[in-house]
């Protein structure tokens, strides 16, 4: 037994209260980041090809800011096997500093080697162009493990670079026996920053598509990650459809889904968002444009039929705005954006546009057949949808709205009227037949331009 003299038992209460002072200060170490929103590019897949100058990556960033994002993520899995992910980084990093815009980078490994990985940024991070924190890199990943993370820092510490991760790591180990955590819980998130405090936040990456249950991991991570004194980012994505051996579907119902994710960042206080993707063009999650709106090839169908996803980017406008500035954005112009497939969910469409192979979808079952809507309104309008003779219509008041009318075959219009007066009227892109092949599972989201 040990006795405690006078003398020691205020040295020990003495201790125990620097001991409170430090946890405080160290709670309110947690950095201080502007409100920013980033979308997720896959250095791989540039609209323009492997080709891109450095010319189309300009293009692309002004779209991106034209749009209200801050900036990229790129996405890149190494470099020294497959040298081009170093070329092309290289150009995205020139097109962001010619911009001249206020749009930052930084990378965000993809099971990358650390070697690799500490090279680029290394070399990267030099531009004024990359995204840094109380002058530190910002690192990012796509899963990954913890150990990885230590390695590269020590790496870049060496060379006097400090990095501020912010990992999606979805595994606590490099032990085979690891579970995954793609979708984290409050244990594995408090282990992680327990465990490693180099850590400067946590980047959950989804699908978490918020239809038809509401979106759950965005907020957990927000309120773990505050909890520890450090930042998040939640990825939003628009939708998914995979290809070849991950030919699956997750429904995001239209815009709905994607709005729920919006709202669930804001609600939840998160510090980053990332739009999960910009171009991932083979799991259907891009929101860039990359042609007229009509246009399905790109890379000479490398991908399949593609659709139009540009409507997902516009209409999470109101959104991006809301999450930055932290005030709900009032409607002064109107806008209506529509989403839907292009066959009914028991179609077939194609597993492997390398094979041709024919198929439906993991998860199609669980698909909802309609034409939605997602309207951003002033006044109350009415909106119509026509097909041959059916018709079928809704008056949505003052607001943000939903709507969902049943998938009809045919050629479709959508009419908008101001109580008796019709103001616009447009015949969608493509019609809705049994052919699932035209668009293979994925949305079209298009717009209505409204007076």
């Amino acid at each position: 037994m040990i006795i405690l003299t006078t003398l020691g038992r205020c040295l020990l209460g003495t201790l125990l209260a620097l001991m409170a002072v430090v946890q405080v200060i160290q709670a309110d170490e947690r950095p201080s980041v502007p409100k920013m929103v980033f979308a997720h590019y896959m250095v791989c897949c540039p609209a323009a090809g492997l080709a891109a100058t450095v010319e189309d990556f300009e293009r692309e960033i002004r779209t991106a800011r034209a749009n209200g994002i801050d900036g990229f993520a790129l996405n890149v899995p190494g470099w020294s096997r497959e040298p081009h992910y170093f070329d092309l980084s290289r150009r995205i990093f020139r097109a962001a500093e010619r911009s001249k815009l206020a749009f930052k980078l930084f990378m965000s490994f993809d099971n990358a080697p650390v070697d690799d990985s500490a090279t680029m940024v290394d070399e990267l991070s030099q531009s004024p162009a990359y995204l840094r924190i109380d002058g530190r890199p910002v690192v990012s990943t796509y899963s990954g493990t913890p150990e990885w993370g230590t390695r590269l820092a020590e790496r870049l510490l060496a060379s006097g670079r400090r990095p501020f991760l912010v990992p999606n790591y979805q595994y606590p180990s490099e032990h085979f026996w690891a579970r995954n955590y793609g979708h984290p819980t409050a244990q594995f998130l408090d282990d992680l920053y327990r465990a490693h405090p180099e850590l400067d936040g946590y980047f959950v990456f989804g699908p978490d598509l918020g239809y038809p249950k509401p979106p759950s991991d965005g907020a957990l991570v927000a309120a773990r990650s505050r909890v520890a004194a450090k930042i998040s980012m939640i990825g939003i994505m628009p939708y998914y459809r995979g290809l070849r051996g991950n030919f699956r579907l997750f429904e995001s119902g239209g815009f709905q889904g994607m709005a729920a994710q919006w709202i669930a960042a804001i609600e939840s206080g998160a510090d980053w968002v990332e739009i999960v993707t910009w171009n991932d063009w083979g799991e259907s999650t891009y929101v860039a444009p990359y042609g007229d709106t009509a246009q399905q090839n790109l890379w000479n169908f490398n991908w399949g039929p593609l659709l139009s996803h540009e409507a997902f980017l516009k209409a999470s406008r109101y959104y991006i705005d809301w999450f930055t500035s932290s005030n709900r954005p009032a409607i002064r112009q109107p806008s209506l954006f529509y989403f839907y497939r292009l066959h009914p969910k028991s179609a077939y469409g194609i597993a492997s546009p390398d094979t041709g192979e024919q198929g439906r979808p993991k998860g199609s079952d669980d698909l909802v057949d309609g034409v939605y809507v997602t309207a951003f309104l002033p006044r109350p309008l009415t909106v119509e949808l026509i097909a041959d003779e059916r018709r079928q219509s809704v008056t949505l008041a003052e607001g943000v709205h939903h709507h969902r009318f049943e998938l009809a075959k045919g050629r479709l219009v959508i009419r908008v009227n101001d109580h008796e007066r019709t103001i616009t009227e447009k015949q969608l892109e493509f019609p809705v037949t049994n052919l699932g092949q035209i668009g293979n599972f994925n949305y079209f989201a298009g717009e209505v331009p409204l007076p």
